[in-house]
């Protein structure tokens, strides 16, 4: 178990130097304003694919910690997989241009964008039922609260979304407050199963 929570802390780590340097790059993004899917279809995609991939990663590593732990129920496994795959397969179907005509790959974007979004939320939420009798039982209340979190960002994203002159002027910063709860939670979720 403590392998697999080493493999989610190296996998955040990749994601949020990532991003961060995503942020720091030259291009010409508004982290307010544009949603990070953006930073695919910049010349600086190679960024996104490496956070979209390492997120996947220290999803895999969680589940494969939880799983031999045997921590967590069906919902929450479920859920944490569907992230993983989602994060994994994300930066090959790039969002389209916010200008752009809408493309089945942009649409597929979407799909695998809320499935990830989704999952994790679920997966925070709900992992508190199979924690509570095990030693991560402390992790159950932040676990929940983090969760609804992630889920009030989802609802302002909908509440946001993307009008037909492109993404809303704060879809940007919503987005970006999800990743932080999304990462804070895998971060906290590692350090509980070392």
């Amino acid at each position: 178990m403590e392998v697999a929570a080493l493999v989610a802390l190296l996998g955040l780590a990749g994601t949020v130097g990532s991003l961060v340097y995503l942020h720091l790059a030259p291009t010409g993004l508004s982290p307010i304003q544009n949603p990070v899917s953006q930073y695919g279809i910049t010349p600086y995609r190679g960024g996104y694919r490496a956070a979209t991939l390492a997120f996947a990663l220290a999803g895999a590593g969680l589940l494969w910690a939880l799983v031999q732990g045997g921590i967590g129920g069906r919902l929450e496994l479920v859920a944490l997989g569907v992230f993983v795959l989602a994060r994994a397969a994300i930066s090959w179907f790039p969002m389209d241009a916010p200008d752009a005509p809408r493309t089945a790959t942009g649409r597929w974007h979407g799909v695998l964008a809320a499935a990830a979004f989704v999952g994790i939320a679920l997966a925070a939420q709900h992992l508190r039922a199979g924690v509570a009798s095990a030693a991560l039982a402390g992790f159950a209340g932040p676990s929940r609260l983090l969760g609804l979190g992630m889920a009030a960002c989802l609802l302002l994203m909908v509440l946001v979304g993307r009008s037909s002159a492109g993404a809303p002027r704060s879809f940007g910063a919503v987005e970006r407050v999800f990743y932080v709860l999304a990462i804070v939670w895998s971060v906290l979720l590692a350090a509980a199963l070392l």
